[in-house]
């Protein structure tokens, strides 16, 4: 059976970081490549290897040669770009964050189901080999039950970086703090209530975000972003019977450590990384669209509009406070 042939949309700094792990993945094809200009996707291709280019988004989803796109451009242009490449038929892996609302994820699931495609948030952590493990200790009683998640992600990006620009889907909870509302998301599920505090720009991006999230019987996880300064990206699990702390950078952690008070030793848990870390994704994405599947079991699209349902709630009391 042939490969799967994949894409990349868009040329910037996220394209560049990922196109070497999609060369890696046994399972992918990368055939291609496109730009908003000629010029820039002819040096992408020329510089990592990729045997076609296209000028323009519109050519690349008119190849009929291409199965599979991998869309890395700013996420205020998603819906645009993802709903044009759905509708021409390919199948998408989109770049986190998915969408900048729960509704335009929403009418991209829609659209997806419509047209009979494949469509997944890039979310590579999910699929990191060491968030896995943790995942199955978890599951498998390490630490007891779960009671609380602490996660936080932030830096002060350069003055012209995208995500100072609310126009392009800027803002410190789309592009940090969708990871530690993920990962509170995977260790506790969907939230009873949630409380935020934090500041905007005066047009409404926002800078930061101290996030209080409620489970019933007292669980919560208490999350960080912020573009203002840097936050200790590590996190941790606590549970009735002891805590797991994951670090230094939770996201692409390769190892975990698990703590059972008040005797028990210290046990560390290490999985090697391939890559840059996003070659686990696009194997599992690319064997999911190999087996006809639409989503992928480990990341339903149902999970990514359930996080930005909470950063839709979090600019609310942003906003309103």
């Amino acid at each position: 059976m042939s490969l799967p042939r994949w894409a990349i949309v868009g040329t910037g700094g996220i394209s560049r970081t990922v196109v070497g792990d999609l060369h890696l993945a046994e399972n992918v094809e990368l055939v291609a490549v496109a730009s908003r200009t000629a010029e820039a996707a002819e040096q992408f291709a020329t510089a990592h290897e990729v045997p076609r280019w296209h000028g323009s988004y519109e050519a690349l989803f008119a190849d009929e040669d291409v199965d599979v796109v991998y869309i890395g451009t700013p996420i205020g242009t998603h819906l645009e770009v993802a709903s044009a490449a759905l509708l021409a038929g390919k199948h998408v892996l989109l770049e986190k964050a998915f969408a900048t609302t729960a509704d335009e994820a929403r009418e991209l699931a829609a659209l997806a189901a419509e047209r009979g495609r494949f469509l997944m948030e890039a979310m590579w952590m999910r699929f990191n080999p060491t968030i896995r493990r943790l995942l199955d200790e978890v599951r498998g009683g390490a630490i007891g039950e779960v009671r609380t998640v602490q996660a936080s992600f932030g830096f002060p990006p350069p003055p012209d970086a995208i995500h100072w620009r609310r126009d392009l889907g800027g803002g410190a909870l789309l592009d940090m703090g969708v990871y530690p509302l993920t990962f509170a998301q995977l260790l506790l599920g969907e939230p009873s209530s949630i409380e935020a505090t934090g500041e905007l720009r005066e047009d409404g991006l926002d800078l930061t975000a101290s996030v209080h999230l409620r489970y019933g019987d007292g669980r919560f996880a208490s999350l960080l972003t912020s573009l203002r300064g840097f936050i200790s990206p590590a996190g941790s699990v606590g549970g009735t019977d002891g805590l797991i702390s994951v670090g230094p950078l939770f996201l692409a952690a390769e190892s975990f450590t698990v703590v059972r008070p008040p005797s028990g030793e210290p046990r560390t848990v290490a999985e090697s990384r391939e890559g840059r870390g996003y070659v686990p994704m696009f194997r599992a994405v690319g064997q999911a669209v190999a087996d006809g599947l639409l989503e992928h079991p480990d990341r339903p699209l149902r999970d990514t509009i359930a996080v930005l349902e909470v950063v839709d709630e979090v600019r609310r009391q942003l906003s309103s406070s």
